[in-house]
């Protein structure tokens, strides 16, 4: 059960790595945007008593990372990999920066909420396995629905066909119509927000408070499991 749930940050953060690549951008961003994650959520989640709304909040700090990316990466056609290890080293450094000045001076602010454990009915009662898959926490049960969801649309719909024709062949892309740019744009963003929600685990999903780089790395495991 506790392996299961030290994954999930891994298999957001993979999700957000392969709709990435296969829209033809590099987000080496994968480790900023889980550590932007965990701080946003908890921030957020503590500054309104509810680890629920840490869960809507985390998301949102991929998608600023996730903007960024697609701004130098995208916009202006600055090397995309050198972006993505530049935005780590911004969300490191700003994470840790307010972490010891803002967060260190409000604590109120940085406080252990934890989501609580939700026991699928009957399924839970499964000897073994039951207790390792069916009674987690709600970000276990939205990685099982991404991870099926991303299988399905990225081979079995018009959007995953579109996604991955503008990263195998974006120029035959663009002569049927699609435009390219903002494909790879709003996926970026997309995938982003998987890797701001897998951060959230770190601190609410686990009930701990955030600390100065509590991603440990992970994204670049994340990277090299996508």
């Amino acid at each position: 059960s506790s392996a299961l749930g030290l994954s999930v940050p891994l298999v957001y953060g993979s999700l957000a790595g392969i709709i990435g690549e296969s829209s033809g951008t590099i987000n080496i961003a994968i480790e900023g945007q889980l550590l932007g994650g965990a701080f946003l959520g908890a921030v957020v989640a503590s500054a309104c008593s509810n680890p629920w709304v840490g869960i809507l909040a985390a998301p949102v700090a991929g998608v600023l990372v996730a903007l960024l990316l697609a701004l130098f990466g995208l916009r202006y056609r600055v090397n995309q990999i050198v972006v993505g290890v530049v935005l780590n080293v911004l969300v490191s450094g700003l994470t840790g920066f307010l972490f010891s000045t803002f967060l260190y001076s409000s604590p109120s602010l940085n406080r252990a909420l934890r989501l609580p454990t939700l026991a699928v009915p009957l399924l839970s009662r499964i000897p073994i396995i039951g207790p390792v898959l069916f009674r987690q926490t709600i970000l276990v049960y939205l990685m099982y629905a991404a991870v099926i969801a991303l299988a399905f649309f990225l081979f079995r719909s018009r959007w995953g066909l579109r996604l991955r024709a503008c990263g195998e062949h974006p120029r035959a892309a663009d002569t049927v119509g699609i435009n390219v740019g903002r494909t790879r744009t709003l996926n970026t963003i997309l995938g982003s927000a998987f890797a701001g929600l897998g951060g959230a685990f770190f601190t609410i999903g686990s009930g701990l408070a955030f600390t100065d780089n509590i991603s440990a790395g992970n994204g670049y495991i994340a990277l090299a499991a996508m």
